[in-house]
């Protein structure tokens, strides 16, 4: 299986595979012109316009390029642009691993001689020194200042770059910047070539500084021109970077063989539903496509594109869980270690690890806890559990100190963004004025997701002390466990309406707002048997939470709930008041395969089609040919949020549902592995490179027959329905 052709489409315009620097843009205006003029990310922070690529005839009159293709993988970007009646432009454009984007321009044509031109104009502002320069042999280096929420500057350096003849630096008063020949200063200082000449004093600095780099061609049937645009934080790093990228001999092949090293690492998947098939691996190349190996302490993951291009505290929880299959563990690990590393005095984990220290302090709610431990089945690792456990005690005594002053053992939340769930009626029900309370201290109460999550942070504590040989402690959090337990119970379940609920903490009533957190719960052993009924009367009932595309974040049926993300009569970007989000879903998939494996077998049917329902949502207008991540849907046509423009986010766990429920791989926290998939009436399913504790597992099912392989010799056989445990 080619997994960058089971992956290639028309639609599609992102590069990354590098670090640092990713070509994301949400939307783009100019794709349909040479070059890459949209903007590029550095870090989180915005990068534009990047470069526009314009070609002269031999007697200097511009040829119009019109976009008659595109074609795209996880390794590169193709369009196919006519130049003239007999001319055609193939331009290929990859992310190289050391921050640099590569364009590859070949011809296709009759023998004849053209001027390319690769340009950009770039804003500069005398009173804020945003931009300086230099002219090099090679290309131009440029070195940026921005400023983040307008007080801390970043600074960094660009170098762009190809093989030319000749240059020209001309600044202008302010213009419309877009990327047109005609608006430049070339297009009418080009006789032959560029004027060679650096012309930025002006009465002052203030505009577009237009640098122009030019090459002329005799285009015969084998022509090619490269160019490059490397980003780095310093002048002598960029330069590094740039004169790396110039000498790969083939960027195209370069970009296809990392992509593929990456697909290598993980393991490999086969089935015979290709939507299940298709999205394992479209996973994955979010997964990497967002990945920083290099631009923190330790390597991680972000939680998507743009201003999401960060670690988040809320997402990195979920990339522990999936990252965790690698054939390593370093990726899993440091998305949490890099949170650890930047641990508040207090004990908390900022929500955002930004580039550099801002003066917005953030905060999410996060279960590291469980995540640690699953990492650990995989990848057991002492040295890991020795570092988290003294940060995850601080963690777990902040929550105790300042999220539960009564010592009720129900944890609080104090505003709507920390949940990462804005816009609910959970936090309108103690305050009416919580949608309108952006910061912390807005509001209380006491979370079901918050509390459930404390409660798997207790759970992990005492697991991890007791392998660090901590009788005591690991005692000790298991008894504080036990009372998070008794608290839910006392105070979260309504035995009438059987459900659990948010708490009041000014009166200790329960909300009685309908959510999906309220499922939460029964993601552990919190719940029980005697809470089954609760959970099928209001999860499987259609005018609450079981819809077409389930589920909905709030109930259907909950004051203000709108499945088209409205909010009081306006549309909002993070709605979480009855849209369908992967990130809730995650959550729900877990929780109904912990009751169906301990209470309800039956229900393992419901399980299976829920993960295989939620894959075959996330494919635009259920084509096979365009998988997507967007944050949230809508749970009747399950039509995802195309005008937030925020696709492949990285807030949910769906190649660990897969590797776990459908492949039915299952290693246990006591050394053993079970292997346990649900019934999903597949033909055939193969996975195969699955390293746990340092031996390579291969699961193969035919219809309902199942072969596990360790090392390469089977181990066991077995049916579906009938579980294997080694």
């Amino acid at each position: 299986m080619n997994i960058l052709e089971l992956l290639e489409r028309d639609d599609k315009w992102y590069l990354g595979g590098g670090d640092s620097l990713i070509f994301t843009p949400l939307f783009p205006q100019w794709l349909h012109i040479p070059g890459l003029c949209d903007e590029a990310h550095f870090y989180n922070i915005p990068i534009k316009p990047l470069y526009t690529i314009s070609f002269l005839s031999k007697d200097g009159k511009e040829l119009k390029p019109k976009l008659f293709d595109t074609k795209w993988n996880p390794s590169k970007l193709i369009r196919r642009f006519t130049l003239a009646n007999d001319l055609t432009l193939i331009e290929i454009d990859v992310m190289l691993p050391n921050d640099t984007l590569s364009t590859t321009l070949n011809f296709k044509g009759k023998n004849q001689e053209i001027d390319v031109i690769l340009w950009t104009a770039q804003a500069n502002n005398q009173n804020e020194k945003t931009l300086s320069f230099s002219k090099e042999n090679n290309g131009i280096l440029f070195n940026r200042e921005v400023k983040l929420r307008k007080k801390y500057p970043f600074n960094f350096s660009l170098f762009l770059g190809m093989e030319h003849s000749s240059y020209s630096i001309n600044l202008s008063d302010y213009t419309s910047n877009q990327p047109k020949f005609e608006y430049t200063p070339f297009y009418e200082k080009f006789a032959g070539k560029l004027p060679d000449e650096i012309h930025n004093k002006g009465i002052n600095p203030d505009g577009l500084l237009y640098i122009g780099l030019h090459q002329h061609l005799k285009v015969t049937e084998n022509t090619e021109a490269k160019i490059f645009l490397s980003v780095a934080k310093t002048s002598d790093q960029v330069k590094k970077k740039f004169n790396e990228a110039v000498n790969i001999k083939n960027p195209i092949k370069e970009s296809e063989k990392k992509w593929q090293e990456f697909f290598n690492s993980v393991p490999h998947f086969e089935c015979s539903d290709k939507f299940i098939e298709k999205y394992y691996w479209y996973r994955w190349f979010g997964l990497r496509l967002f990945m920083m190996k290099n631009s923190y302490s330790y390597p991680c993951v972000c939680e998507g594109p743009a201003y999401f291009r960060m670690p988040i505290s809320y997402s990195a929880q979920c990339h522990m869980l999936e990252t965790r299959w690698m054939d390593n563990s370093k990726i899993a690990e440091g998305s949490f270690l890099n949170f650890m590393e930047n641990q508040e005095e207090n004990g908390s984990y900022p929500g955002n690890l930004y580039p550099l220290d801002i003066d917005i302090k953030s905060f999410y709610h996060a279960d590291f806890g469980t995540a640690i431990m699953e990492i650990y089945k995989v990848h057991p690792d002492i040295n890991f559990l020795q570092k988290a456990y003294p940060s995850l005690v601080k963690y777990a005594e902040f929550f105790d100190k300042e999220r539960d002053p009564e010592h009720s053992y129900l944890y609080d939340v104090i505003d709507q963004m920390e949940t990462g769930q804005e816009f609910m009626t959970r936090y309108t029900s103690v305050d009416k004025k919580a949608d309108l309370q952006m910061e912390s201290g807005g509001i209380k109460l006491k979370g079901v997701d918050a509390t459930c999550y404390q409660y798997g942070i207790r759970k992990a504590l005492s697991f991890i002390a007791e392998k660090l040989e901590k009788e005591s402690e690991s005692k000790k959090w298991i008894e504080e466990a036990a009372k998070i337990k008794e608290a839910v119970l006392k105070y979260m379940w309504d035995e009438n309406e059987e459900m659990f609920f948010d708490v009041n903490p000014e009166n200790w009533k329960r909300s009685n707002i309908k959510a999906a957190v309220c499922f939460y719960p029964y993601m552990s052993d919190i719940a029980d048997e005697s809470h089954l009924d609760g959970m099928k009367k209001h999860l499987f009932n259609k005018d609450e939470f079981w819809t077409s595309y389930p589920v909905p974040s709030t109930a259907l049926n909950e004051p203000l709930s709108s499945s088209f993300g409205e909010w009081k009569e306006k549309r909002m970007n993070c709605p979480w008041n009855g849209r369908t989000w992967p990130m809730t879903n995650s959550h729900i998939a877990e929780a109904l395969v912990n009751v169906a494996s301990k209470y309800n077998e039956n229900l393992k049917e419901k399980a299976g089609w829920f993960i295989k329902r939620t894959i075959e949502m996330m494919f635009l207008n259920g084509d096979l040919k365009y998988p997507n991540t967007y944050e949230h849907y809508n749970p009747h046509s399950g039509k995802p949020c195309l005008y937030r423009g925020v696709n492949d986010y990285q807030h949910s766990w769906i190649v660990d549902l897969i590797i776990k429920y459908i492949c039915g791989i299952q290693p246990q926290l006591d050394g053993s592995l079970i292997i346990d998939p649900l019934l999903l009436g597949l033909k055939y399913l193969k996975i195969d490179n699955v390293s746990i504790k340092g031996h390579i597992f291969k699961v193969e099912i035919e219809n309902d027959k199942i072969q596990v392989y360790v090392d390469g010799v089977l181990e066991n056989k077995s049916r579906i329905g009938e579980s294997i445990k080694l």
